[in-house]
């Protein structure tokens, strides 16, 4: 039996060194709360990872149209428009 120190990202058990584990292979975890710096620290990095997967995830979606430049490259006078 061996202790490996984890963080929990809220969907999954991060170890924080690396272990000699088979990827797929099922494992006993004895859970035991720790509030130090590292766990502190381990909080941190698990939100800067949902953040980045976050901005990921927006990436993937569709570029705006070509007429947005379109739109956006003319000049508007609200003054004007509104009849102000």
């Amino acid at each position: 039996m061996s202790t490996v120190k984890a963080y929990y990202d809220g969907r999954r058990f991060v170890p924080i060194e690396p272990v000699a584990v088979r990827k797929g292979r099922i494992i006993n975890l004895q859970i035991v709360s720790e509030e130090t710096e590292e766990a502190r620290t381990a909080a941190r990095l698990a939100a800067f990872i949902q953040l980045t997967d976050d901005i990921h995830e927006t990436n993937k979606t569709d570029p705006l149209p070509p007429e947005f430049d379109e739109i956006m490259g003319k000049r508007v006078n609200f003054a004007r428009d509104l009849g102000l």
